[in-house]
């Protein structure tokens, strides 16, 4: 290499390591200032690639069903462009044909030819319709803006499309015309990974077991911390007069009724507020992603994951499968308060530690199937009846010997009397109770 290219590399290098050095400068002297913030050309802008509620609002996994077997994907691509078809199909009008009863509930699980997504979380009918735009007639529904359901169902034999919530043993029906051909050669296509799951097995409002064990790649992941403005822009109402509070021991930010505190040592962010104008009807979907979207892309890839009656979770996905973590990294949850009310009140936990560039590795961890999973928690005494959902997970991992990097493991979590544990976290948990 030739002295001259040498020095030019030199000089590059320290160009870049001076540009980082007043970029963090900048940022942390303009976020220590003891005076109001008032909107600048940066914070004037708007949010470019806000996320979009057809991909917060994706369902997570897919259930194929053919020559008697019945096998689950959850490739994010798969399923969008399966929801895809769904969105250019025509539809006739929304009936109930099931209504609590078990018994004909049964008899809807089973297809000769067709598909299921799942989501884990409850969705509203009319929001799912919203989203991506369905011209379904609702005419003969009287209680439309009631209606959840945690399973899509199409029979390509019978050209059905059925929404079905396992807790109430309700199924709603409607007829659906689509390019049944292209489906399956979507879900047909040579190198998309199916796991076998047994049939006929009820558990957690579930119908679906993994029949073997599994193999899934471990993952690290590039740490990035967003600055605390993305989520002052995302959050406040009005950003013309919002105010810095450096007296108390977390940084704040206040405007009105809003105000926002960040927890400097563990990157977590608490927001709370008010939503006006809010319809009477259950919106916790469409009024959480009004904060969601303005996040943006840079969040990693969030999406839906569950909810209670009033908290609402957003979780980052890697490879189509939630990430846990402490302290909300990666998540959002958002708490709507009374939804009678002239205005409600908006609760939000989130960290400002996301993941961003995978780092290859070829390292992987058998999980096991869920049925042996079940004997192993029955043995240890878990009941389980007070399982609500099975679900494999990446667990965040902080390593402390490289701060930027964090490891993503792949285990199974058991949401045991509505909180979300890990397989050992559960039987501690246990123990711990037996001992008390």
């Amino acid at each position: 290499m030739k002295i001259t290219e040498k020095i030019i590399r030199i000089g590059l290098v320290f160009l870049v390591l001076l540009s980082l050095y007043f970029s963090v400068s900048i940022w942390l002297s303009s976020s220590k200032k003891e005076q109001p913030i008032k909107t600048d050309a940066q914070l004037a802008t708007a949010v470019v690639n806000e996320r979009l509620d057809t991909d917060v609002f994706l369902p997570l996994r897919l259930i194929r069903m053919q020559n008697g077997l019945s096998e689950m994907n959850n490739s994010e691509n798969l399923i969008t462009n399966i929801q895809n078809e769904i969105r250019q199909g025509t539809f006739g009008k929304l009936t109930q044909v099931v209504k609590g009863e078990a018994s004909q509930f049964e008899h809807y699980l089973t297809m000769d030819q067709g598909f299921e997504l799942l989501y884990e979380g409850p969705f509203l009918l009319n929001e799912y319709i919203s989203v991506y735009d369905l011209d379904i007639n609702l005419d003969e529904i009287s209680n439309k803006d009631e209606i959840y359901f945690t399973c899509i169902q199409v029979n390509l034999k019978q050209n059905k499309l059925r929404f079905l919530d396992f807790k109430n043993n309700d199924i709603y029906e409607t007829s659906i015309s689509f390019d049944n051909e292209k489906v399956l050669n979507l879900m047909n296509k040579v190198g998309v990974e199916y796991n076998p799951i047994s049939e006929q097995q009820s558990m957690a409002e579930k119908h679906y077991y993994l029949s073997d064990d599994l193999k899934m790649k471990k993952y690290s992941y590039i740490l990035a911390s967003q600055p605390v403005n993305r989520f002052r822009n995302a959050f406040f109402t009005n950003t013309d007069d919002i105010q810095t509070n450096e007296d108390s021991q977390d940084l704040s930010y206040e405007s009105q009724n809003e105000r926002l505190i960040v927890d400097e040592n563990l990157g977590t962010i608490h927001f709370n507020g008010d939503i006006d104008a809010r319809g009477t009807e259950d919106n916790i979907y469409s009024d959480s992603f009004a904060y969601i979207k303005k996040l943006g892309t840079n969040m990693g890839n969030l999406r839906y994951f569950d909810r209670t009656k009033s908290e609402i979770n957003y979780r980052t996905f890697v490879e189509g499968f939630p990430v846990f973590s402490e302290n909300d990294k990666g998540q959002v949850r958002i708490t709507v308060g009374n939804d009678k009310a002239e205005k409600t009140s908006v609760v939000i936990e989130t960290s400002v530690d996301t993941i961003q560039v995978p780092i290859p590795s070829e390292e992987e961890v058998q999980l096991q199937s869920t049925e042996s999973l079940l004997e192993q928690l029955t043995l240890n005494g878990v009941d389980t009846e007070k399982i609500d959902s099975m679900v494999i997970g990446y667990t965040w991992h902080k390593i402390e010997e490289v701060t930027q990097v964090v490891d993503l493991t792949p285990e199974w979590y058991i949401r045991y009397d509505g909180q979300w544990s890990t397989v050992p976290e559960l039987l501690e948990q246990l123990a711990n109770v037996e001992v008390e």
